[in-house]
């Protein structure tokens, strides 16, 4: 049976499995041992496994990390922008998420390379 690249099994308990389009996912989280996947028009969804190995299946380049505890999909950012009053960055995802999410400065040159950003 021949794999569908454009799909990916979130392992939401060690018996039940969601297929979502990796498109639709605008944010994963780290929270403790698991990760909480937030999708277009959905709820968050909670994957059993830990941030990295979940990041390790999804397509690159479309998803980076970019904080200890945050992975994004490059093309669900809408604005990529100083803290006010800080050298410290920080991203905001397009509607309806709508998250501000900081960036971590190990991070920043990987997420500007990935925009194609020479600084």
């Amino acid at each position: 049976m021949e794999s569908l690249s454009d799909r990916i099994a979130l392992h939401l308990s060690r018996d039940r499995r969601r297929v979502v389009d990796p498109a639709d996912i605008y944010l994963l989280e780290a929270v403790g041992a698991t990760t909480r996947v937030r999708l277009r028009g959905a709820g968050a969804l909670r994957d059993v496994r830990r941030l990295a190995e979940l990041l390790r299946l999804l397509p690159a380049p479309g998803f980076l990390r970019v904080h200890r505890n945050h992975a994004v999909n490059l093309r669900r950012i809408r604005e990529l922008r100083r803290r006010r009053g800080s050298d410290d960055w920080e991203l905001k995802l397009e509607p309806p998420l709508n998250r501000v999410l900081p960036v971590s400065r190990g991070e920043l040159d990987g997420l500007l390379a990935a925009l194609g950003d020479d600084h």
